[in-house]
């Protein structure tokens, strides 16, 4: 837990990263916060890796399709700024 203090504010911010887990809409952390009822949060969303949902290989590799894709696109975007020279 991080706490911090700036002179000249009278408000005390607290920090605390938590793991959470989502649920039909609703957000519930793995710990009881020490929140009032109806205490107002700023929350910061981290996704983790879902091995069920994304499949990391096949992320981590780049094919040559996307190479051949990305030199087509660079050379015909090249091409339409020549004829405007």
């Amino acid at each position: 837990m991080k706490v911090g203090w700036s002179p000249g504010h009278a408000s005390l911010k607290v920090v605390k990263a938590l793991e959470a887990q989502y649920q039909n809409g609703v957000l519930r952390p793995a710990e009881k916060l020490t929140l009032r009822s109806g205490e107002r949060v700023k929350i910061i969303v981290l996704r983790r890796p879902d091995r069920q949902r994304w499949d990391l290989a096949r992320l981590s590799q780049t094919g040559d399709d996307e190479v051949t894709l990305t030199k087509q696109g660079l050379s015909s975007w090249t091409a339409a700024l020549d004829s405007e020279d």
